[in-house]
């Protein structure tokens, strides 16, 4: 066995994410199981929505398990059952206990395929936060075929032995229990984790909200940023057709976006954010270069429009996490593009052909402030 820890953390810029990690130890399973503590709807799209686990998901058995406790919501259960129903092969129950003093607290993957298998264990649950955002620590360990194997009966084991803790998730004390978890702190608990499910969560300490609300609110604090965030503005050139397809430098691929040439297990994960507040889907892209050294990224905000006749688009992007971005694509007419541009004229080195300037919120707020992304903007 050959075991690598790995450090999760926003504001180092070597660090691997737990997204990463999972995604490449799915690569060739042919079979896989995991129990997660917390699981939120955002963390569902952005794991299951990574190339290998599509693959995995649509021709192998996986099995998961869930738990109550706190945090997995209604929205998290739907989403989860709707991933249930387009794979067959896919097995999620939830974890429930009655049992004071304890909670359900595991977080760990493991992943059979031809060699023996992957185990990825650490401290970070099924959410934006856990899988990117967050402080965590985890282990990647690479197993042979009797250790998987004894991993997989000693799993199975425990399985049995928890019988009924686990629940369909269509069961009404899953849906009950859901329902209890779409919460929004008025009071932060003192102790959220060692707090009972029953009689930890009072009503004056919380204020409920539906599931619609709750996804909202998720989804601007896995977005959200500090003034001291990094942003990149660039104007994006024509490239042919497929001008959606964004050019940058090595540098700026490595030194911005964090990626690393010949390491293409990283992985860029954007999320568009347009004029009319709405948000677009998770962008999951290899972080991978070219033979000209440039770093191509697709973004999703360029389908379907015309490159200008005239001016360029201008993209704004900020760091919300290690190659974690929100983004907004400025097209000449919107409302923010002639501040932004004017913004790059004072701003960009003389003569480039192309202008792109890397600032931060706090040295330049400006830009965040004409632009939708300024409502993920922590105050």
């Amino acid at each position: 066995m050959t075991t690598q820890i790995c450090i999760q953390d926003p504001d180092y810029q070597a660090s691997v994410s737990l997204h990463e990690a999972l995604n490449a130890a799915g690569e060739g399973a042919t079979s896989a199981a995991g129990a997660y503590a917390f699981v939120s709807k955002s963390g569902v799209d952005l794991l299951m929505g990574a190339p290998s686990f599509s693959e995995m998901l649509g021709r192998n058995p996986v099995q998961l398990i869930v738990g109550m406790d706190a945090i997995t919501n209604e929205a998290a259960i739907d989403a989860l059952q709707a991933l249930q129903r387009r794979h067959q092969g896919l097995q999620i129950t939830a974890f429930i206990h009655d049992k004071k003093g304890t909670i359900f607290h595991p977080k760990v993957c493991w992943f059979r395929n031809d060699h023996g298998g992957v185990v990825v264990a650490g401290s970070g649950n099924l959410t934006v936060g856990g899988l990117r955002k967050n402080r965590e620590v985890f282990s990647v360990a690479k197993v042979d075929a009797e250790e998987i194997n004894s991993i997989e009966q000693n799993w199975q084991a425990w399985i049995e032995s928890n019988r009924e803790n686990l629940y369909p998730l269509d069961s009404d004390i899953v849906s009950q229990r859901a329902k209890l978890n779409n919460i929004r702190k008025a009071l932060f608990l003192d102790d959220v984790e060692g707090a009972n499910v029953g009689e930890g969560k009072q009503l004056q300490e919380v204020q409920l909200f539906d599931a619609a609300d709750t996804v909202a609110a998720e989804e601007l604090e896995d977005w959200s940023f500090d003034s001291d965030a990094y942003f990149l503005v660039a104007e994006i050139p024509k490239s042919g057709k497929r001008w959606k397809q964004a050019n940058f430098s090595l540098q700026t691929f490595e030194n911005f976006f964090g990626g690393v040439r010949g390491d293409n297990s990283k992985r860029l994960v954007l999320r568009a954010i347009y004029d009319s507040g709405a948000s677009g889907n998770l962008e999951d892209r290899p972080c991978v270069t070219v033979a000209s050294d440039n770093f191509r990224v697709e973004l999703e905000a360029a389908s379907g429009l015309d490159y200008p006749e005239e001016g360029r688009p201008i993209g704004v992007f900020v760091r919300v996490s290690v190659r974690m971005f929100a983004y907004y694509l400025s097209m000449p007419g919107a409302p923010s593009y002639e501040d932004l541009a004017h913004w790059l004229d004072q701003n960009a080195d003389a003569g480039r052909n192309v202008r792109r300037v890397i600032s931060s919120v706090n040295r330049s707020p400006l830009v965040i402030k004409a632009t939708p992304l300024a409502r993920f903007l922590k105050v």
